[in-house]
């Protein structure tokens, strides 16, 4: 509903190519998604953290000697709160996964839509369109579907089982 309320009208080349960028980064993401589900259920959180982050430091140093570009110190912090951001996200993630379904988490993790819009909003001035809030109301009443479907059958097996 979103992307559809965005589609029509002239883009420029560069907001067309983004929006592309953007549908492979959801399915790259989606595929991203089921290893960490496999991963949760072979290693800690801190484990899956350190490694996921080894790895890319070790890929992006393959181009760091041709693109590496030190920030300014002024965006230091920023870099930092991000880092920090990201780093308690993937471990609340691998946490997550290993005490339930894919299938389920999703449902809940789609509102990070929402969270982006509002957020999008408050620190950018960047309009709330109709699209955008007939997609949260979307986005919100499938989470409340879901979240009602799974407490009418109980939790997953492997989800009892990793409770203490």
């Amino acid at each position: 509903m979103v992307v559809a309320g965005r589609v029509g009208g002239t883009h420029s080349h560069e907001t067309v190519v983004g929006m592309v960028a953007v549908l492979f980064s959801a399915v790259v993401y989606a595929m991203n998604l089921v290893v960490a589900r496999h991963q949760a259920q072979l290693a800690k959180p801190l484990e899956i953290a350190f490694f996921q982050n080894l790895f890319v430091l070790g890929l992006l140093a393959l181009a760091a000697p041709w693109f590496l570009e030190v920030p300014a110190a002024q965006h230091w912090p920023g870099i930092a709160t991000a880092a920090v951001l990201a780093i308690l996200s993937l471990l609340l993630l691998s946490w997550a996964y290993a005490r339930a379904e894919a299938q389920v988490l999703l449902t809940v993790e789609y509102t990070a839509f929402i969270w982006a819009s509002l957020m999008g909003w408050w620190m950018f001035g960047e309009k709330l369109t109709v699209a955008t809030i007939g997609g949260t109301v979307l986005i919100v009443a499938g989470c409340l579907l879901a979240a009602r479907k799974q407490t009418g059958r109980g939790a997953a097996p492997e989800a009892e089982a990793a409770l203490p």
